[in-house]
């Protein structure tokens, strides 16, 4: 049997933290809300899963200012 991925299509902030970028919510909220299309959800901030990883593994990228 195939080791499959149970994964959702949308990413909340928590699972932002805790997977993709070691930072705090507060941070992860302003880089969503800089350089990604979310949705409120029930006053939660989600992100589309594909679309972040994408962003994230692009090599071409520079670094991601939060500093502004």
């Amino acid at each position: 049997m195939k080791n499959q991925n149970n994964h959702s299509a949308l990413v909340g902030i928590t699972e932002i933290t805790k997977r993709y970028l070691p930072v705090s919510k507060r941070l992860a909220r302003k880089f969503v809300s800089t350089y990604l299309d979310y949705k409120l959800i029930g006053n939660r901030i989600f992100v589309d899963r594909a679309t972040l990883e994408r962003l994230l593994n692009d090599p071409n990228r520079e670094k991601f200012p939060l500093n502004f």
